[in-house]
């Protein structure tokens, strides 16, 4: 099994693109039904999920690459 070679920095400013993009969505209303606002709950379950499911994709990806070479 093969693991990828990002930097913790690169998932870090990712993640970090990902949340503030959401905030900014949220903060217009564009993303809710309800009045525009900011769920800080929301913005937390996405920062700490996104960079565990980013990480096992690029697990994912690394593996078929390594099997298909």
């Amino acid at each position: 099994m093969r693991l990828p070679n990002r930097s913790l920095s690169e998932y870090a400013a990712r993640t970090a693109i990902v949340v503030l993009t959401l905030a900014g969505l949220q903060y217009t209303g564009l993303v809710v039904d309800g009045p525009a606002g900011i769920d800080p709950g929301h913005l937390a379950a996405v920062a700490a999920l996104f960079p565990a499911f980013s990480y096992l994709i690029d697990v994912v990806v690394a593996n078929t690459r390594a099997t298909s070479e």
